[in-house]
């Protein structure tokens, strides 16, 4: 399912959250582990996460009370954004941090007018990105042709 989000207003966020530059992200190894472990763990889509890795300009990251990461999601930053990788640590599951995460982003692509916030997902996940502000894309059919006599 695809769905955008103009961000327009703040949200309400109540874990914190950090919106790193890849460059700096990549500078702590031990959170680039942790979000390689997360994907390698979650997903067999690997080969999707790298292709799309050139394109990414923030992580934005939560941090368990040790400082371990245990959720991110990635920022393309090509002309809108377009968020990547939504992941959380099994066993931090159900404590808000995927919606901290989204509108972490949200916030900053709001701070920094970016006009459009675009993601895709399964059809499962959408009242997660919903309830963030997210709402889906819909395509309407053009209009055909006019027919002309023959």
């Amino acid at each position: 399912m695809h769905l955008i989000c103009e961000p327009i207003g703040r949200l309400a966020v109540d874990r914190a959250v950090d919106f790193v530059a890849v460059q700096d992200f990549l500078c702590d190894e031990s959170a680039c582990r942790a979000v390689w472990d997360l994907v390698t763990g979650q997903f067999r889509t690997r080969g999707k996460f790298l292709a799309i890795w050139p394109a990414v300009g923030h992580v934005v990251v939560h941090r368990d009370p040790t400082g371990a990461v245990d959720g991110f999601l990635l920022v393309s930053e090509l002309v809108n954004w377009q968020l990547d990788y939504v992941v959380v640590r099994d066993d931090a599951r159900g404590q808000g941090i995927a919606s901290a995460l989204v509108c972490g982003a949200l916030n900053e692509a709001c701070r920094r007018r970016v006009p459009y916030v675009m993601l895709t997902c399964a059809d499962d996940l959408s009242p997660l990105y919903e309830r963030c502000g997210f709402r889906p894309v819909t395509s309407t059919p053009l209009p055909s042709p006019p027919r002309t006599p023959t």
